[in-house]
């Protein structure tokens, strides 16, 4: 690595192991979600490792910059820093995202420092071949690519698999391994292909870890996942169970356990998990969309035709804080603006679906989605079958982007068998 400042200093920064050099494009992934998932992990008060928060500080960086705020990025790096200030070989992710960040706003002194101590860590730390990747920064790498979209689920399994041949007992990477297996066995799903319970490698593998690691709520919930997907609902059930009970404060365990609650129709449990998570983060925009979510579906009365106020009006007001806490998010945007028609607040709803269908930042994803509820919102609500179809064709036009163009085709063919 030079530390001339009249050398190539781009083709030192595209030789470091970090964010910026891992292939995460900025197309690939929901930036928003990301965001809001991230930082929710780092206000989370239990006392997790310093290295795993400096790891959701480095990726809170990463998302910060392609968004545009290079200076908050700046600021989540600090906060990395300082997470993992006692164990120089957990700083070398973050080092090269500030090279990288401190680069791309101008300043390259300030990069050429870090890439500096970026030398003078692989001085100290000649264990490890100049080609082979730190425990560390293998790890930060194989989580990123997990979860910054299913673009890189594979690339995430190779990564925790070449973990497993150097530590092949480790806790973190069997975990990994299981969870990106699960991950990618999802795509395949999706694709049409059928994996049978007995041939599940990301069953086997959860399985492994769960043994290695018998406390650990999250393998537990992927656990009952599977045997949900494949019918099996008293495992589901059982697995569902011990993760929130080991887990009771784990935010991303409530979150998938409270909606498995959910869809087997369990709404009073779901909701005590989560209100009771609503008291250690009361702004977490998920939590109060998961919480909004199950009213909603409580409030459906036994004939299915009828529902309950004042579980619809608990519903808006959930559906309302999310909003606040994300308000550039459009989807809950136009979830509250559904909620308001089925409390016969047209004069609401149809004030945000103006105020979406004015904005020109959406992505096409989410102008179908917005022509989709919209058409929704006219069919059910105002009964205008021509605007909603009308509606739903702009959102087939958008091609097949998103679930929504399946959704928009679907309701178009039944409002045309109605017609005919």
């Amino acid at each position: 690595m030079s530390g001339d400042a009249n050398g190539n200093l781009k083709s030192d920064l595209e030789k470091l192991e970090c964010h910026f050099t891992w292939g995460l494009r900025v197309e690939d992934a929901d930036l928003n979600f990301l965001e809001v998932k991230f930082s929710d992990s780092v206000s989370l008060p239990h006392d997790s490792e310093n290295n795993l928060k400096g790891r959701a500080y480095n990726f809170l960086a990463y998302v910060k910059h392609l968004q545009g705020f290079n200076e908050e990025a700046l600021e989540c790096l600090a906060k990395a820093k300082e997470k993992n200030v006692d164990n120089a070989k957990h700083c070398v992710v973050t080092y090269g995202n500030f090279a990288w960040v401190h680069h791309l706003m101008g300043h390259d002194p300030e990069a050429w420092t870090y890439l500096q101590k970026l030398e003078e860590i692989n001085t100290s730390s000649p264990t490890h071949p100049a080609e082979t990747l730190s425990r560390e920064v293998l790890g930060e790498k194989a989580w990123s690519l997990l979860k910054f979209s299913k673009n890189h689920y594979e690339a995430a399994k190779e990564c925790f698999y070449e973990a497993l041949q150097r530590e092949p007992d480790d806790k973190e990477w069997n975990t990994g391994y299981a969870i990106s297996l699960f991950r990618w066995d999802g795509l395949r799903i999706m694709r049409g292909e059928q994996i049978p319970l007995g041939s599940s490698r990301s069953l086997k593998q959860l399985v492994t870890a769960l043994a290695l690691d018998p406390e650990n709520g999250s393998i537990m919930v992927y656990l009952g996942r599977i045997y949900q997907n494949n019918g099996k609902k008293l495992e589901a059930w059982k697995y569902m169970k011990q993760a929130l009970d080991v887990s009771p404060n784990n935010l991303s365990v409530v979150l998938k356990v409270g909606k498995f609650l959910r869809k087997v129709q369990d709404y009073d449990m779901a909701l005590n998990a989560l209100k009771r998570m609503l008291e250690i983060v009361p702004d977490s925009p998920r939590l109060h969309h998961e919480i909004a979510s199950t009213y909603r579906w409580k409030s459906f009365r036994p004939d299915g035709e009828t529902r309950d106020p004042d579980l619809i009006l608990l519903s808006i007001s959930h559906t309302e804080q999310e909003v606040r806490l994300n308000p550039t998010y459009l989807y809950p945007q136009l979830e509250l603006a559904l909620r308001y028609a089925e409390v016969h607040q047209i004069e609401k709803s149809e004030q945000i679906f103006q105020e979406m269908f004015a904005r020109t930042d959406l992505k096409p994803a989410e102008r179908q989605a917005l022509h989709r509820m919209f058409g929704d919102f006219q069919k059910n609500h105002m009964k205008s079958f021509d605007t909603a179809v009308k509606h739903y064709m702009e959102g087939m036009k958008l091609q097949n982007v998103s679930s929504d163009w399946h959704m928009c085709r679907k309701r178009l063919v039944r409002i045309m068998n109605r017609i005919f």
